[in-house]
């Protein structure tokens, strides 16, 4: 089982990548039948270039890196956080069925995250406040819990910002593009190749990560949001 999975993942990262290759690649075939002209461009010590660019790329994907990583756990931990919030809540008989209708919408909104459907969600959860506060919650565990669900909802949408992503797509362009005008011949072909399974690869991987509630069968990285189910399935 554990091999098949990594096979299932090594062969979605492949896919993903398989553009990005064949567009590369198609485009050093091009720059290789230049090379031999006398006006092709010749940088006899290309590494200052490719470090430079090569240092940027870095610099941008490790704190896009941070950004997403830390917004996956910051869902994990708010969805494990109202789990327990709702464990007290469910304690009172004629708060059950609430509770686990709106656990239910929740798992829902969270596995197809639209801007219509948390805003839907928002109004179950103000609806659900108004019951709790009628049957005598209050206090810190209600509020924790308000906070927690407004945190997960606006989590759930956002996105690094859109110039960010044009520019880290413009850098990396370059940088194909310089290695293929730069480093000739068969030498070139292989540079080609290992600048897209690692640069492109980790930009997919944390594209990818970006999007941490799509759970589609192509996502290769999502959230954890079992503690929801267990309690949806037990509370039933």
């Amino acid at each position: 089982m554990k091999n098949q999975k990594t096979f299932k993942i090594s062969l979605n990262i492949l896919i993903k990548l398989k553009p990005y290759l064949l567009l590369s690649l198609a485009f050093k075939v091009l720059a290789w039948f230049f090379e031999t002209a006398s006006w092709w461009p010749a940088i006899s010590n290309p590494g200052i270039i490719i470090g430079v660019i090569g240092f940027g790329i870095a610099v941008l994907l490790g704190a896009k890196l941070s950004v997403v990583n830390a917004r996956l756990y910051s869902i994990e931990d708010a969805v494990c956080r109202i789990v327990g919030a709702l464990r007290v809540f469910a304690a009172k008989h004629n708060l059950a069925d609430d509770i686990n209708n709106w656990a239910e919408e929740l798992q829902t909104t969270l596995g197809d995250a639209e801007k219509a459907g948390i805003t839907k969600m928002r109004s179950e959860t103000n609806s659900l406040v108004n019951k709790l506060v009628t049957e005598g919650h209050d206090g810190p565990n209600l509020a924790g819990f308000s906070r927690d669900v407004s945190y997960l909802l606006h989590r759930s949408t956002a996105e690094i910002p859109v110039a960010y992503e044009y520019f880290l797509t413009m850098i990396s362009v370059l940088y194909t593009v310089m290695i293929a005008i730069v480093v000739p011949g068969l030498a070139g072909f292989l540079a080609i190749v290992i600048v897209v399974f690692v640069l492109m690869g980790a930009a997919v991987l944390i594209e990818d990560m970006d999007h941490p509630l799509d759970s589609s069968p192509n996502s290769l990285i999502t959230v954890n949001l079992e503690p929801l189910s267990h309690f949806i399935s037990n509370n039933k």
